[in-house]
């Protein structure tokens, strides 16, 4: 990915990472197997909303995320990797000649979890819960927080900086993954993609979460504490400060191999 955006998110602690779309947002749960990224839980399987919502946070700063990114070719291919999947671009971009291009991210909105229903939910779950084994499992990460984008719109230079165009059936032929995603070539060169996406995730661990649940345990066990009006259980930025950084993730990802005994994560044989 372009190393201003790159940075950008990670200063945020976004992870910027190439799960299935509709496997992306928050309460998904998932792990790393020989290196690549598996889906353990689907979103809201083991945290249901109600009663842990996830909405939209109007109060964060996305204005870093809201300007012109300019990359390179490498740059390119590596984000449009990084976040759709697309490992076939390489092709359709080299026909073109294309060197350079610019992304714009339209329609950004953090959503995240209620960090309070969230902990009280996995305190009350059975100590028996394979809900509560997923999410505590020191290899599993769950998405409390994520940046979404509904739109993205591109332009491509070749190597003299020239506007290099696509026509709508060569658009859809590199961005088109799946039937929802709309495509428009227009007559500047730049090609609108709509195709709401998680581009960056926050993350906790299974240590966070079993942490989080004995914290939760002990404050239950002291006498009655009482918050004045509109004073939350938890500060705001809490999900984000306690977050695992994208620093740590990629470790663990470049760290993962077969698991011992039966190859693969335990997670990749729980239901979904």
């Amino acid at each position: 990915m372009a190393d201003n955006l790159v940075k950008a998110l990670k200063k945020a602690k976004y992870t910027a990472l190439p799960l299935p779309r509709a496997k992306s947002g928050p309460t998904t749960i998932f792990t790393f197997t020989r290196g690549k990224i598996h889906p353990v839980r689907d979103p809201h399987k083991c945290l249901p909303d109600p009663p842990v919502e996830v909405t939209v946070d109007p109060s964060a700063d996305l204005l870093t995320f809201s300007r012109t990114f300019s990359m390179g070719l490498s740059a390119v291919l590596d984000f449009l990797g990084s976040v759709f999947g697309l490992a076939g671009a390489k092709a359709n971009l080299d026909v073109k000649r294309v060197h350079s291009a610019t992304v714009q991210l339209g329609g950004l909105a953090h959503w995240t979890v209620e960090t309070g229903a969230m902990v009280d939910y996995i305190l009350d779950l059975p100590d028996n819960s394979s809900c509560l084994r997923d999410l505590t499992w020191k290899d599993n990460l769950t998405v409390v927080a994520a940046l979404k984008a509904e739109t993205f719109t591109y332009t491509f230079h070749n190597q003299s900086g020239e506007v290099v165009k696509f026509s709508a059936a060569e658009a859809s032929r590199l961005f088109k993954t799946e039937a929802s995603v709309a495509i428009e070539a227009a007559e500047d060169g730049s090609i609108c993609v709509n195709s709401p996406t998680f581009v960056g995730i926050i993350v906790w661990d299974g240590k966070r979460m079993k942490e989080e649940r004995k914290r939760a345990r002990e404050f239950r066990q002291r006498p009655p504490v009482s918050f004045a009006p509109g004073q939350p259980r938890f500060p705001a930025g809490y999900l984000v400060a306690r977050a695992i950084s994208p620093a740590a993730v990629g470790t663990r990802l470049s760290k993962t191999g077969p698991t011992p005994g039966r190859g693969r994560a335990r997670g990749a044989s729980l239901r979904r």
